[in-house]
């Protein structure tokens, strides 16, 4: 495809209403938001009812839970399957294979990615095949409650792991022949980039001074056993899994690398949100609901029940209710954390267990659905987007050449957000004004600024 039938391939998939990128970086700047489809002049009953949607079991997905089970999906009209997968490839298989605009019963229609995803599907770089699947990128679900951990094996060398360079660390471990290891689920992942940009701000280069292994969730504890992974970028649910098993340590919050940063989104297919957009309106209501909810400490409790209930295995809540509730939520005593979730949980069950399974609960940054220190959570900024690309390109990951701004103007409908926000109810004070969070400013003091990622990528190849 030349440049320019690309480019009108692009424009076409974002739809004449969507807005240029980046247009005002100023967070008080105004941006005009033209929508594709007036939905406050419409119907308000969905055009189909039904619609499957993929996700990785996480705490970062409570707030699709808490749509289903709060009945919230129902509330605007839509029968809604959540459906679990093992891998990010098996969410993208599936949604390449979609449901055939309802018909197929082997597809999804979208759910639960990390960033860029979406926009890997847009252009078929995550394909089997290459076919390119159009996508739409539709909420941010979350920020905090990722965690690098660090193997206990690191401990001796009294070397801290947060902000110094562990260089000599690497070298005196060849010598006792267990070289330190890197490990996350999935290459290319969040995961995979918030332990890069940690190594790198070490002076450590990822996949030459220090391997990255991927390694599959269910493995982890196996590896670090046996000296294989020694410093492991996590959710929350596997950070406090690995911790309770006296294995590693949490090294670092990705929230003290970078204060509130983008997590996993929502994201459905383009040509299902174009040919349902009443039921794309509606499930995103549904879901922003659900983060305000989730947000709320009034709701703890029974989030916390949720989560466990939905995240362990179904046979041990039988056999083990109370066991495999707090495994979810207990947490190291050695870190001097705090969170809401862990709070809640405390009160609940540590009275009821014996003293000497007693932990303290310690994580002192808790996971944000809707909003984090008058931030918006949920808003999907285009210039997060573009970090992720950008990180991309720096890692060798896509081409330097790739055209960002134009596949993020496709694939990012920050206008159907907005659409969803209004109709319900949310003040035009917690709707973002524009499409760029502006100068995102990290734990060691590089900046990356929107209106010109060249020279974030200059100072990060130094």
């Amino acid at each position: 495809m030349d440049h320019l039938s690309r480019r009108k391939f692009l424009t076409t998939l974002g739809a004449a209403a969507s807005t240029a990128l980046l247009s005002g970086c100023s967070s008080n700047s105004t941006t005009n938001v033209a929508l594709q489809t007036n939905y406050s002049s419409i119907s308000k009953i969905p055009e189909i009812s039904t619609i499957r949607l993929g996700y990785i079991p996480s705490i970062e997905i409570a707030p699709l839970l808490v749509a289903q089970n709060q009945k919230l999906f129902a509330k605007y009209g839509m029968n809604v399957q959540l459906l679990p997968f093992q891998t990010w490839q098996d969410i993208c298989d599936r949604t390449e294979f979609g449901t055939d605009l309802g018909a197929s019963s082997e597809g999804i229609d979208g759910g639960h990615f990390y960033s860029p995803l979406p926009e890997l599907l847009t252009e078929g770089l995550i394909s089997r095949d290459k076919r390119k699947t159009a996508m739409y990128v539709l909420m941010r679900l979350h920020t905090n409650g990722g965690y690098i951990m660090a193997s206990r094996r690191l401990s001796p060398f009294g070397i801290r792991l947060q902000r110094e360079s562990f260089a000599p660390l690497q070298r005196v471990a060849k010598l006792f022949g267990d070289s330190i290891n890197g490990a996350i689920a999935k290459a290319g992942s969040n995961h995979d980039l918030w332990l890069r940009y940690w190594l790198a701000s070490m002076q450590m280069v990822p996949q030459q001074d220090i391997k990255l292994l991927e390694v599959p969730l269910n493995q982890l504890e196996r590896n670090v056993k046996q000296n294989q992974a020694d410093l492991l970028s996590l959710d929350r649910w596997n950070t406090i899994k690995l911790n309770n098993s006296n294995l590693a340590d949490p090294a670092i919050a990705i929230q003290e690398i970078w204060q509130n940063y983008p997590g996993e989104i929502f994201a459905l297919r383009a040509d299902w949100a174009d040919k349902y957009p009443i039921a794309t309106q509606s499930i995103i209501k549904a879901i922003m609901e659900a983060q305000i909810w989730c947000d709320n400490p009034d709701n703890a409790g029974a989030l916390n029940t949720l989560l466990a209930l939905n995240l362990t295995d179904s046979s041990s809540l039988i056999n083990q209710p109370l066991q495999a509730f707090s495994q979810i939520f207990q947490s190291s005593p050695n870190q001097k954390l705090d969170s809401q979730l862990d709070s809640q949980i405390n009160s609940q069950i540590n009275s009821r267990i014996s003293s000497q399974n007693k932990k303290q609960n310690n994580f002192h940054f808790p996971i944000k659905y809707w909003s984090s220190d008058g931030i918006s959570v949920s808003y999907p900024y285009k210039s997060h987007d573009l970090w992720f690309l950008t990180e991309y390109q720096r890692w060798g990951m896509l081409a330097n050449n790739f055209e960002t701004r134009e596949v993020i103007d496709a694939v990012n409908r920050e206008d159907l957000w907005k659409s969803a926000a209004r109709d319900l109810g949310i003040p035009d004070t917690n709707i973002p004004v524009s499409n760029s969070r502006g100068i995102e400013v990290f734990f060691d003091g590089l900046s990356f600024d929107p209106q010109d990622p060249e020279k974030y990528l200059s100072k990060t190849k130094k």
